[in-house]
């Protein structure tokens, strides 16, 4: 029996003491937190339906209902009188609010469908930022390891009247300079995390991130007619077509001056029964004032429609000319072998420090920039694939 339960618990001590595997985008989109700007955009969604659903067939508001009712005393008898007053006000514009509310459930698929889709991009460019700082922030952690040992190398050197005093110097002040760039990584690190955190479920502390590996960059030939037929088009189309139908909607709540009036009356032994119609009269200068107001407006969602559609071509366009631009994102391997020999050829006596501090900075600076042109491919596959992104996800 004790024998039988060894390897079990053996199992579970080594599996509670292995660590965590680096997270993913796949595992973070699994604790993503509810996107505000996603909130905020369906409580908007929710309150234009509301505006809608208080107008309904040919009223333009629902009815107003009133009752009174009191004592009548006379000289022969005590009664109560009973009123009863509806006044429906009338809204003479069944196309526009039928108009008004097929471009609103149009807008309300494609623009929440797009606003999901939006969400996964803010995620994954969070995660590459928090995965390139933290990149970064290991890979000047290990050099400034090297370099105290680099130190020790350097002074036994010296000691030893291999190489001159100022040696020592040289390799110290590289480790000031590398610690205070450590530093810096750190803060780094710390606002990358703080907004990974702020769309997903994730500790204070930062936790390992999972390397994104490389970027299968897609065809530039067959991205146009994706964007021309994408979702970003769509939605956009959808959303200024139903601001224009809903300013229409407004300008026809506005104007409409007809409500239908009709009352009941009960005084004593008499029944009276009214119905009728009211006109509001405008005040001088209103309509005139309305139909400026109806032009400009017009006018406006026209030129603000123009410049999204123009601001949204030239974003495609921009990331179009970035991946034309960009090359092999393959090409940007790792320099860790040549950091490594020479580190080796110092060690050995081949390279004096001053040298070799020179070789291994711009070794860091070609590994940096392989380290970001990784998240920049990264980055701008995520673009592209919002931008083209077909089906309503």
């Amino acid at each position: 029996m004790l024998r039988s339960l060894l390897p079990g618990a053996l199992a579970c001590a080594l599996s509670a003491q292995a660590p965590a595997p680096p997270l993913t985008y796949d595992s973070l989109l699994a604790k993503a937190r509810p996107d505000p700007w996603l909130l905020r955009l369906e409580a908007d969604l929710a309150a234009r339906q509301r505006h809608l659903a208080a107008t309904g067939g040919v009223l333009k508001e629902g009815p107003t209902l009133m009752a009174e009712g009191g004592r009548r005393v006379g000289p022969s008898a005590t009664t109560t009188d009973k009123v009863a007053q509806v006044d429906a006000p009338l809204l003479l514009a069944p196309a526009t609010r039928g108009k008004a509310r097929r471009t609103l459930d149009a807008t309300e698929r494609t623009t929440l469908a797009l606003g999901r889709a939006e969400t996964h991009q803010r995620l994954r460019l969070a995660y590459l930022d928090a995965w390139l700082a933290q990149a970064q922030l290991d890979l000047k952690a290990g050099q400034s390891e090297v370099t105290e040992t680099w130190l020790r190398v350097a002074t036994a050197r010296v000691d030893s009247g291999s190489d001159p005093a100022y040696q020592v110097d040289l390799v110290r002040g590289d480790l000031v300079r590398q610690r205070a760039e450590l530093g810096e990584a750190h803060r780094r690190l710390a606002e990358a995390w703080a907004a990974l955190r702020t769309l997903a479920d994730l500790p204070a502390q930062p936790e390992p991130l999972a390397d994104p590996g490389p970027a299968a960059l897609p065809d530039p030939a067959a991205l146009p007619g994706a964007f021309e037929s994408g979702l970003a088009r769509r939605a956009l189309a959808d959303r200024l077509a139903s601001e224009e139908a809903a300013f229409l909607l407004q300008q026809a709540v506005q104007s409409s001056r007809w409500s239908l009036r009709g009352s009941y009356a009960s005084e004593g032994d008499e029944r009276i029964t009214s119905l009728g119609v009211a006109f509001r009269l405008p005040r001088a200068g209103e309509l005139g004032a309305q139909r400026r107001e109806a032009s400009a407006g017009q006018a406006a969602l026209r030129r603000e429609g123009e410049s999204a559609q123009l601001q949204l071509a030239s974003r495609f366009e921009t990331a179009l000319a970035r991946l034309k631009a960009f090359g092999d994102p393959q090409e940007a391997r790792g320099f860790e072998a040549s950091l490594r020999a020479v580190d080796l050829r110092l060690q050995e006596g081949k390279e004096r420090p001053s040298e070799a501090l020179l070789l291994r900075r711009q070794l860091l600076e070609a590994e940096s920039a392989a380290l970001q042109r990784r998240r920049d491919a990264h980055a701008l596959m995520a673009e592209l694939d919002l931008l083209t992104l077909g089906d309503a996800r």
